[in-house]
């Protein structure tokens, strides 16, 4: 027997993933200031907490497939908000973060790998923004920003080699 859903549970949902979407706002500034002086904890805070707002998402799309009402297009349209929300912001404070880092004569170790993580975090982002259901919530400068963010990790990961310290 496949389990339902209630309204009520999806909408408790909704409001925890609100919730993330405040504090992840909160880190993506911290994150910028701290790129400036050499420091990824508070970015990677950011993306962790972007990761839960990730899972949590999957929790409430799996629930909206078996919620025990058909009437649920206010739900859908509040999921769609909060995560074109929160997509906007990782590539905001991605573009943020690593143009302040691409001024740099040098990175730490690892920083190559974290771009390239980035860089596929950004194209998964790109592509589920380009679903029908959230092309009215994406607006030209969203669209301008992840192509921006994009060309500037693609430069970072070109020069990173010659970037990194050894020592």
């Amino acid at each position: 027997m496949k389990r339902t859903y209630t309204r009520k549970e999806v909408q408790d949902l909704l409001a925890a993933l609100e919730r993330q979407a405040r504090d992840a706002i909160r880190l993506a500034k911290l994150a910028e200031e701290e790129a400036a002086k050499d420091s990824f904890q508070t970015y990677n805070e950011f993306r962790a907490k972007v990761g839960e707002f990730r899972a949590l998402c999957i929790l409430i799309e799996g629930r909206m497939k078996a919620i025990d009402s058909s009437r649920i297009d206010d739900l859908k349209e509040e999921y769609a908000r909060l995560d074109t929300l929160m997509l906007g912001l990782l590539v905001r404070a991605s573009m943020r973060f690593f143009f302040v880092l691409s001024a740099k004569t040098m990175l730490p170790m690892g920083a190559r790998d974290i771009f390239v993580a980035e860089l596929h975090s950004l194209y998964d982002a790109a592509e589920k923004l380009r679903r029908p259901e959230y092309q009215n919530s994406m607006g030209e400068k969203l669209k301008g920003d992840l192509e921006t963010a994009e060309m500037i990790l693609e430069e970072i990961i070109h020069k990173a080699p010659r970037l990194l310290q050894f020592g």
